[in-house]
């Protein structure tokens, strides 16, 4: 009776390893995945983002004076604290102030020489192709294993370096389009979320955005700038909604008229809205505190949030003009070396307790934060 020839097989396994090895330039199996969070400032708005905003690509999104910017370069400051973090701010629309840069707190350089860990370099170009280079030889081409955090501000100033040398008569097509985003995002965006980089894309809106899915109007998204291609790829898109009389925080609140001389707005509450999110927190609106003449990155005005969550939570209370530091709180403060007199005579005395001791201040925020993502 002939042998009969013992045909060799081939497993699933290995033949998937095989293929990957072959590829190994066309795809990202083979390398680990980063992650963090990274703050927005606010603890309210952290909450919802369950500790802040990670890798891959941010939509921030609004009208004129919404707070575009600014929280952009709070998250900004934030992520350059990590080890081996670096910035890049693309000034597409010569909107980066003096004023803006002391009151962000970021430490922005002009010079390459310059670019170092904790250092956002300000790249002032609007030209899309050599934009785009630019962030893809730094995330391709990184050997010193960097993490970068680019603020592209904004999508709408960018323009194609073929229409940049159109005469004014000819017809120009804004590189913000569709086309663009979608081409550059294809490229970037398993890249950039993958190895722990982060893009904060800002842009206008044209029109009001609909809430209620059970609306007859056609159902949108958003209709932020940049075509859909950015919706689809964004992890989140935030919409910073406009800013009106009542979302200012006077000297006197007791008083609800704003006057200049004996009653100026000392702040103001920023207003957002999620539109897009990867925890179920679409449609959310979140306002958090701005406080006036601050610098150094302060403008948040944190130490407000916490007396509100204090009021929240019980761990104070309000008797006519006292407030009582409760037994629960006081244990919350012995933890971590603080305490607090049995009763304090006024809101405003209670907040300026916390905000002349940024040891307590720091406390609160950790412990806080803590909470929110269920680590106590």
């Amino acid at each position: 009776m002939a042998n009969k020839k013992t045909v060799a097989t081939v497993d699933s396994k290995s033949l998937l390893n095989n293929f990957l090895k072959n590829n190994k330039d066309d795809h990202f199996n083979f390398e680990e995945q980063v992650s963090y969070r990274v703050s927005s400032g606010s603890l309210e708005f952290d909450h919802h983002l369950d500790g802040g905003f990670g890798p891959g690509l941010h939509r921030f999104v609004g009208m004129n004076e919404g707070g575009k910017t600014s929280a952009s370069l709070e998250v900004m400051k934030n992520f350059l604290k990590m080890p081996k973090a670096k910035g890049v701010y693309i000034k597409a629309e010569g909107r980066l102030s003096e004023e803006m840069m002391k009151r962000c707190g970021v430490n922005f350089v002009f010079n390459y020489d310059d670019w170092e860990d904790g250092t956002c370099f300000v790249f002032e170009s609007n030209i899309y192709e050599t934009v785009v280079d630019l962030m893809r030889q730094l995330v391709a081409s990184n050997e010193e294993k960097n993490k970068y955090c680019f603020c592209l501000d904004s999508v709408d100033g960018l323009i194609k370096k073929a229409d940049n040398e159109k005469t004014f008569e000819e017809a120009i097509q804004v590189a913000g389009g569709a086309n663009i985003a979608a081409t550059f995002m294809k490229k970037m965006s398993i890249a950039l979320g993958k190895r722990g980089h982060m893009a904060i894309f800002i842009s206008q809106v044209r029109a009001d955005i609909k809430l209620d899915p059970y609306s007859k109007a056609p159902i949108r998204q958003t209709t932020a700038t940049g075509g859909n291609a950015l919706l689809h790829f964004a992890n989140w898109i935030i919409e910073f909604e406009p800013r009106f009389n009542g979302d200012q925080i006077l000297l006197n609140p007791s008083v609800k008229k704003m006057d200049p001389k004996t009653n100026p707005a000392i702040g103001h509450y920023a207003k957002v809205v999620v539109k897009k999110s990867p925890n179920e927190k679409t449609n959310t609106r979140i306002s958090y505190p701005i406080r006036y003449g601050r610098t150094g990155g302060t403008s948040i005005w944190v130490e407000k949030e916490i007396v509100g969550t204090l009021e929240a939570w019980e761990f104070v209370k309000k008797a006519g003009a006292w407030i009582s530091i409760t037994e629960d709180f006081q244990n919350v403060l012995a933890e971590g070396g603080f305490s607090l007199p049995e009763k304090v005579q006024g809101e405003n005395k209670l907040f300026s307790l916390i905000e002349d001791d940024s040891a307590l201040c720091q406390y609160l925020i950790a412990y806080f934060k803590k909470v929110f993502n269920g680590e106590e």
